[in-house]
């Protein structure tokens, strides 16, 4: 009998791949990996949709872009905050707990961190 795998999303790869690479740091390694991913993605990827979606401003298409753009960049603030989320908590499990976190343990902390972000975004 077959394995089945179920495809994830795009932000929920995000998000569970920074827990795993979270999850095998150090505590300040976890810190600053989910510093940068948050600085990354609700910073710098909206602004250069932002600087995209200007550029295009005189283009017919400009309104349709305008939505899908919104939607990306509020995409991207969430995929942020999650991942931001994640490198907190595994920064701090991480000082507390010298040992590494299990599959389970990251998928329940990359769950939480996805339901929270919604919430903070």
């Amino acid at each position: 009998m077959g394995r089945r795998y179920r495809r994830r999303s795009a932000a929920s790869s995000i998000v569970f791949d920074t827990g795993y690479i979270g999850s095998r740091l150090p505590w300040w390694g976890a810190l600053i990996f989910g510093l940068a991913a948050f600085i990354l993605f609700y910073f710098m990827a909206p602004a250069w949709l932002e600087s995209k979606l200007a550029a295009q401003e005189s283009s017919r298409f400009y309104p349709m872009l305008e939505a899908t753009f919104g939607r990306r960049i509020h995409w991207f603030e969430w995929v942020g905050i999650a991942c931001g989320l994640v490198g907190l908590f595994f920064g701090v499990r991480n000082y507390l707990w010298s040992s590494q976190a299990g599959y389970k343990e990251r998928g329940i902390v990359a769950l939480l961190s996805k339901i929270f972000g919604r919430d903070l975004s």
